[in-house]
Formats: structure tokens, sequence, C-alpha cells
């Protein structure tokens, strides 16, 4: 994830005239972050953990969606969060276009460059917005940090890694198992690239 240096505030009008050139725009306190297409891991990670949601919407209790898909809040013109969740009491925000206000959940899956963004900038902003949960899925590591919104910050709920799993109380239960989300990823492309050796 890039910070595109300039002195330029952007705002939303700003950056819905960026290129479609498919690398992926946001826009965190008037600044402009880019990152490029994501690996193949990120990929089938976001798919597997958006199955995981959709059985939470089969069950009436809300809507996944997935990057590339705008939210829109307060100093987030906009962000574009791995995968999203609108729980059922939120219909209100969503729209054609995109989300307008605070959605239940919002997970970042890290990319090579993507660790301070999403770890410091992003998390600071959530948690400023009122995110009440916030997940953060670390590929290389295997790890999955499991937060929820106390006060102004983000507590942390669990530190998943393989062999450990946590029933979340707050998300209807759902079951998280690190191992069962890896064991899924073809081994072809469950390998470091060249910028990440």
């Amino acid at each position: 994830m890039l910070n595109v240096q300039d002195e330029k505030f952007w705002t939303y009008a700003d950056y819905c005239k960026l290129p479609e050139d498919g690398k992926r725009y946001e826009v965190i306190d008037g600044v402009l972050y880019m990152s490029p297409s994501p690996k193949s891991i990120h990929q089938a990670l976001s798919k597997y953990l958006e199955f995981l949601l959709f059985g939470l919407e089969q069950a009436g209790h809300g809507w996944v969606f997935n990057a590339p898909f705008d939210v829109i809040m307060p100093g987030a013109t906009p962000v574009q969060p791995d995968l999203i969740f609108v729980g059922a009491h939120q219909r209100q925000i969503m729209g054609p276009d995109n989300i307008q206000g605070v959605p239940m959940l919002l997970v970042e899956i890290l990319s090579p460059g993507s660790g301070r963004l999403d770890r410091v900038t992003k998390l600071n902003k959530y948690a400023q917005c009122g995110v009440p949960h916030y997940w953060i899925l670390d590929p290389k590591a295997r790890t999955l940090e499991v937060l929820k919104l106390e006060g102004d910050s983000y507590r942390l709920l669990s530190a998943l890694e393989s062999g450990t799993t946590f029933v979340h109380p707050d998300l209807f239960h759902l079951k998280l198992d690190v191992a069962e989300l890896f064991a899924q990823v073809p081994a072809e492309i469950d390998s470091p690239g060249e910028d990440e050796k």
C-alpha cells in the first residue's frame, strides 16, 4: 500500500475521477492511498472468509460485501476493506453504489507493504468512526486478530493461530478456525512471492 505523495487534500469527488486502472484507491483524512492488485493467497483467503460470513447472511443476520466496494464514513472517503459485514439492523446504510455509514464488521487481509496502514492508520480511523468489530488476517504469519471496540479503542478478543479456535460472542456465535481457513488454500499459491521473502 502506497501513500500517493502530494499535498492535495483528497475528497470523495476527487476519488471518483480516478482512472479504472485495476489498482485499489482509498482516501483517509484527505490522504490518497494506492495498492496494486492482491496476490492469489489474499484472494483465496478473502473468498473463504466471505463464505464463512455468508452463513450469517443466509441466517438473516445481515449482508456481506467484498472489495472493491466503497465504505464512506467520517474521514474515510472512501475505504475499501477486504470484507464488510452490515448487520440486519443497519440496512439503511446500504446503497446502490456504496455503503454510507458504519458497518458492524470490517476485515482487512494483510498484503506486502500494507501492515502499517491496516494495523495503525485504518485501525485508528475505524475506531474513530465507531466500527464495532475489526479483524486483521495475516497470511504470512497465519494469524487472525479479532478486535472489539470498547470506548474509543479496540480490545483484542482473540489472537488466533493454527490449532486455536474462537466462538465470537457478539457475532451470532460464529466459530473462527485459522487452521481450517488455511487448509483450503491450494499449495500452489501458498508460498511467498519474491517481494515477501
